[in-house]
């Protein structure tokens, strides 16, 4: 899709119009060739296609753009389908190799280094998503380090909290309904509307208390969003708590207090041993939902990629929509995958 610059609605451009094929070339050919190799090859094939077809965007970008500073062009429907459809079959590939995390860490590594040398070399500067990266480098460090303050000052709390209130729910059952039913009907609630809904008591809570309204407590800012989604992430916690504690055999219990132990020491030395792969399952949900759910803090001042994200949806500018969402999605998958990797450890261990 090319526009003359960002405010221009853009028009379509398709391959034939410009001649790429020194790049599209190699790309469909080694996106052939993967269905003849075996796993580990074909990811590595699939892996060429995509850098490829990223560099067939890039060089038409620079045959189209190149003499107009303000113009853009990214890939349209058809480009982005490409995009996942290479990526996920790399996935595949991986999957068939039987490669494990190490493998894929490596892998993911591979593709990122790829793409950095592009960037280094220029074959891509000039697609439009590059040029607002480039445009808005301040901006964008900005959003990286107001995204990851949210998500931990949601998270942490949330942690300890919602840690709690699962082992109390599995401590006292008949709690547990309660409890439970009590975070799961905060999760009715839409994120936008709980937003709003703590401005006028945190504002009020600022008035009352001067001493909190300048340590950050206020209607509008980091304060709503990071209550907010420190609700939202006390059910995934305390669900993984509780399920945790419940997941070591029977047998195992009762064996361990046949030696005689303590309830601290069933706690510490079996009960959380055996429960530590399950309550990881659940960090991971609550820190993916978090990091897409603090996106939504920037409709009340609060920062991070929202920010750009919904400057984009107000200007009707595609790149700077995605210049914030890729990073949430990044984000996202980064931890998913770091987490994974210690719950895998520890089901082998």
């Amino acid at each position: 899709m090319l526009a003359p610059n960002r405010i221009v609605p853009p028009r379509g451009i398709g391959v034939g119009d410009v001649p790429v094929w020194t790049f599209l070339a190699p790309a469909a050919f080694a996106a052939m060739a993967a269905a003849l190799l075996p796993g580990r090859g074909a990811a590595l094939a699939y892996g060429l296609a995509l850098c490829g077809l990223l560099g067939g965007l890039g060089a038409a970008a620079t045959l189209l753009t190149g003499v107009n500073p303000a113009g853009r062009l990214g890939p349209a429907a058809g480009s982005w389908v490409a995009i996942g459809a290479l990526l996920l079959a790399m996935r595949l590939a991986m999957g068939r190799a039987g490669s494990g995390t190490a493998a894929r860490a490596i892998a993911a590594l591979l593709l990122v280094a790829a793409l950095w040398a592009m960037l280094v070399l220029g074959l891509i500067d000039d697609l439009g998503l590059v040029r607002e990266a480039a445009a808005r480098g301040p901006e964008l460090r900005a959003a990286l380090s107001g995204h990851l303050a949210l998500v931990a000052a949601a998270l942490l709390p949330a942690l300890a909290i919602g840690a709690a209130l699962g082992a109390l729910s599995f401590a006292a059952p008949r709690a547990a309904p309660m409890t439970m039913g009590i975070l799961a009907a905060l999760q009715v609630i839409p994120a936008i509307a709980l937003f709003a809904l703590l401005i006028e008591p945190l504002a009020a809570l600022g008035r009352a208390m001067p001493l909190l309204r300048e340590a950050g407590l206020r209607g509008i800012g980091g304060a709503p969003a990071v209550i907010g989604v420190f609700l939202y992430l006390l059910l995934p916690v305390a669900a993984a708590t509780r399920a945790a504690l419940g997941s070591a055999p029977a047998a195992a219990v009762d064996a361990a207090r046949g030696l005689g132990f303590a309830p601290a020491q069933l706690l510490l030395r079996v009960r959380l041993p055996l429960g530590a792969p399950v309550f990881l399952g659940g960090l991971r949900t609550a820190s993916v939902q978090a990091v897409g759910l603090v996106t939504l803090g920037a409709l009340v001042g609060a920062g991070g990629f929202g920010v750009l994200m919904f400057q984009g949806l107000g200007q009707f500018a595609p790149d700077l929509i995605l210049l914030g969402a890729l990073p949430v999605a990044a984000l996202a998958l980064v931890l998913d995958a770091a987490l994974r990797a210690v719950e895998d450890g520890l089901v082998r261990a």
